[in-house]
């Protein structure tokens, strides 16, 4: 169809141009320039002196916006599947962090990830200026582009592609115009224990974006995480949703969610797993790594919305 086909081309635009202009940054970190003053994700007033030599990242949404910018770190939390971050020191998870092999890389400056490091910011700025970055919806992405930008002196490729970004934005809606999009259920855990996205979530303000509506959307939030309700099974079969998306997160040996599915007679009943619209999403694009990857994110969304029209 002319839209997905748009959105594609959208798409391979906008990785073209990300491609020559970090193939176009220099190799090297800008050399002086006066001392520059941000408030970041926590609120919290950052002061860098010159533009830093040594960059880490503390989450793989940083580290993306990192190499998308041009930026080499000095190293990277553990688990990051860009190849560009193989071979590259690590210091521990996003969730647990080593903070002796961090100081050791001798950084001068510390991204963090405002969710998932917020009460480790004193440990952080004892080694480092520390700065945090918050994305919560891919509207958040080319905010984050220009202030990582700003802060390792990219200001031109950060720019740049920022405003790429935001057209791609732009023309998520317009794309998707004139169809009628699905009512979504988004399960996030395991069949056993579900976590229910809302439209505050990634994922779920993805789905709105594109016209969809979400299964629980009108429910508080409960459980583990902001943004994801508890609904019974009762009232997800009442709902009966044209699609379900699905993002395993277990212990090793999970049984994948549509798998589970399809072994239990209430769930399998379903209009969408009756007509095939179950689908099982990739964790780190949807929920772990939230970043320039976005565009990408969308675009399979979009498909699976409307790939099948005229």
């Amino acid at each position: 169809m002319k839209q997905l086909i748009l959105l594609r081309r959208g798409l391979i635009g906008l990785l073209a141009l990300a491609l020559v202009l970090a193939l176009g940054a220099p190799l090297a970190f800008a050399q002086g320039g006066e001392a520059r003053t941000f408030t970041d994700a926590l609120g919290r007033e950052v002061v860098l002196e010159a533009a830093p030599q040594h960059v880490v990242g503390l989450s793989a949404s940083i580290i993306e916006v990192l190499f998308a910018l041009g930026v080499t770190p000095a190293g990277v939390t553990e688990g990051i599947e860009n190849p560009a971050a193989a071979g590259l020191p690590t210091f521990g998870t996003g969730y647990q962090l080593d903070f002796e092999a961090m100081a050791a890389l001798e950084p001068d400056l510390i991204i963090a990830n405002a969710q998932l490091q917020a009460q480790m910011a004193d440990q952080l700025s004892a080694i480092a200026p520390t700065l945090y970055v918050l994305t919560q919806t891919a509207g958040d992405v080319p905010a984050n582009i220009r202030l990582i930008g700003e802060a390792t002196w990219k200001d031109t490729t950060a720019d740049a592609l920022a405003k790429a970004y935001e057209s791609f934005l732009a023309f998520v809606p317009v794309a998707a115009a004139g169809h009628e999009g699905p009512s979504v259920l988004i399960i996030v855990g395991t069949l056993q224990m579900p976590n229910f996205g809302k439209s505050t979530t990634y994922l779920g303000d993805m789905v709105t974006t594109l016209g969809g509506t979400i299964v629980g959307d009108d429910q508080p939030d409960a459980g583990p995480f902001p943004g994801y309700a508890q609904l019974s099974l009762e009232s997800v079969v009442e709902a009966d949703p044209d699609m379900i998306l699905t993002i395993t997160r277990g212990a090793p040996g999970t049984k994948p969610i549509p798998e589970a599915m399809a072994s239990d007679p209430i769930w399998s009943s379903l209009s969408a797993f009756q007509n095939g619209r179950v689908y099982e999403l990739d964790n780190r694009l949807y929920v772990e790594a939230p970043g320039p990857r976005f565009t990408e994110a969308i675009s399979n969304l979009f498909e699976l919305f409307y790939g099948g029209e005229g």
